[in-house]
């Protein structure tokens, strides 16, 4: 009897990874708990996925020391020391040599709080910060993690970026954080991202914490952005014309840091 012939299998193709795939849900994980802490049931609704999915993949980022689960709410959150060391490496020294003290000087000269702070994820990072020595003043610590789109210091590392990679980052964030003051969509964040860049600073009144008021410039090493820089203060002392005055000081001692001879 002939035999007949088998057909031959092609090997498996690989095909492109999904928008849902499990770095995307990961990543957007990361900006949902930076904006505030959530439980494995809202992780999942909001992905679009399961509880235990949401879980497994809360467990799989715990594991790896991004995030951890508080055991009096039992809700997840990140961890912002863990952001905080891919945002500060050694060759990030120098120009943490150069800016800091132009932030202490700032610092004693209006009062308030002052601070450094580098993207990482969808949100920034606070490097440095030098408290106010008042009574009633924001008290803060390194590795606080802040939304991208409800804090000044977001809008000001914003402004600093090219069309392109603007365009790209304004559709990347996370607008669920911060107080009913933030901009709720990329079309409302670029018209602030323009205004600072029109004013050369970026003021956050209440936007990122009820009571609290900030305004952020760029910092600039020669022609590189590595963050923003800003002055923090209770909203009841921080007041418009006092954001003002203090962009103003912020842009005059930054100012010689940057090199924009290439331009």
């Amino acid at each position: 009897m002939p035999t007949v012939p088998t057909a031959k299998r092609s090997p498996p193709t690989e095909e492109p990874r999904p928008r849902g795939s499990q770095l995307d849900r990961g990543l957007r994980t990361l900006e949902l708990l930076a904006a505030q802490p959530r439980s494995a049931a809202e992780i999942g609704a909001t992905l679009g996925v399961n509880r235990s999915t949401g879980l497994r993949l809360l467990q799989d980022l715990e594991s790896l020391g991004y995030v951890r689960r508080n055991l009096r709410t039992k809700r997840y959150e990140v961890v912002a020391e863990r952001f905080l060391s891919l945002a500060s490496s050694d060759h990030h020294k120098d120009w943490h040599e150069t800016i800091n003290p132009i932030l202490e000087r700032i610092r004693d000269e209006v009062g308030e709080s002052t601070l450094l702070a580098t993207p990482a994820t969808g949100v920034m990072v606070y490097v440095t910060f030098f408290g106010s020595t008042q009574t009633v003043a924001v008290r803060e610590n390194l590795g606080t993690v802040r939304p991208m789109h409800a804090s000044a210091i977001g809008k000001a590392w914003l402004s600093s970026l090219p069309e392109a990679r603007l365009d790209a980052a304004l559709g990347e964030i996370d607008y669920a954080g911060g107080t009913e003051h933030a901009p709720r969509g990329p079309l409302e964040l670029r018209a602030r991202v323009q205004e600072a860049r029109e004013r050369g600073f970026a003021t956050d009144y209440e936007e990122s914490l009820p009571g609290v008021s900030c305004v952020a410039v760029p910092a600039w090493i020669g022609r590189t952005p590595v963050g923003s820089v800003a002055v923090s203060g209770p909203a009841v002392r921080m007041g418009e014309d006092v954001l003002e005055r203090t962009g103003a000081l912020l842009i005059d001692a930054f100012a010689p840091l940057r090199d924009d001879s290439a331009s």
